[in-house]
């Protein structure tokens, strides 16, 4: 008897990540376009923020010998045309390629479409803000499988509701929960002061707390961690990297010293 159901094709299973994708948010000056500038380089930064958004951020960067390649979102800027240069750089072959691309508010690169695509006020106004929104769920999904690291920076957004207090990244339309599910790590950044000492530090919170959203897919940062995206990543990978140690003959040559079966002993590599 034949079936039309389609074989099915199993995905290998995958390494530990080289990249990931983060949203940081908080209140304003709490260190999210610092943090952003700590990310692995060169960083394609979509800065819809204004000239002085990135003063500091650069500062960072050039003190980590990381390049920074701006790309401002004016305000009567194509914005649609703007992004869809944006992926084909990142998906294209020219140098510099970069390793990290910032967005740097979402939800003013969100504005910059809705001033040229929506018309406030016309019956169409509802369809049009659904392309908005499709534009930019496109945009976060193409950077979400590309091969680079995609932070997302927002403002937070204080509400309450039935007496709760909740605390999300302030974005703008249903965008706010899909650019939420879209990335491995979820931040709420901030400033913490030592009280022994009075030394300052910007931080981010990783689990939910004081009703801010907050998450890491690799259960391995931690609760709080200072805002260091590059080291994030490191500790990110090695927390989703497979673990076979307590397997039996988990140890090979190098670390037992024993004949590897099926290999020639000439072809043993010898442990000092």
């Amino acid at each position: 008897m034949s079936s039309d159901l389609a074989t099915l094709t199993f995905v290998d299973t995958p390494s530990a990540p080289e990249t990931f994708n983060v949203l940081a948010y908080g209140p304003p000056k709490s260190g999210k376009s610092t943090a952003a500038a700590t990310a692995p380089g060169p960083i394609l930064w979509v800065n819809a923020e204004g000239p002085g958004a990135l003063s500091h951020a650069r500062k960072v960067a050039t003190q980590r010998k990381t390049q920074i390649l701006e790309v401002r979102i004016e305000r009567d800027a194509d914005a649609r045309a703007l992004l869809r240069q944006i992926l084909q750089y990142v998906r294209g072959t020219q140098d510099p390629r970069p390793q990290t691309v910032v967005l740097d508010t979402l939800a003013k690169v969100r504005d910059a479409l809705v001033r040229q695509m929506v018309d406030p006020g016309s019956k169409n106004s509802l369809k049009q803000y659904g392309e908005v929104n499709r534009i930019l769920n496109e945009t976060i999904s193409i950077l979400r499988d590309a091969p680079v690291n995609m932070i997302l920076l927002a403002h937070e957004n204080v509400q309450d509701a039935d007496g709760d207090r909740i605390v999300e990244p302030l974005i703008g339309g249903a965008l706010t929960q899909f650019a939420q599910g879209e990335v491995d790590v979820l931040a709420y950044t901030g400033i913490h002061t030592d009280e022994q000492t009075g030394v300052v530090s910007y931080v981010g919170q990783l689990v939910e707390g004081r009703g801010r959203r907050a998450g890491d897919r690799s259960a391995g940062l931690g609760a709080w961690r200072p805002l260091d995206f590059t080291e994030w990543l490191g500790v990110y990978s090695a927390a989703l990297t497979p673990d076979d140690s307590d397997l039996p003959w988990a140890g090979d040559a190098k670390e037992t010293g024993e004949p590897n079966p099926g290999v020639e002993p000439e072809q043993q590599e010898l442990k000092p």
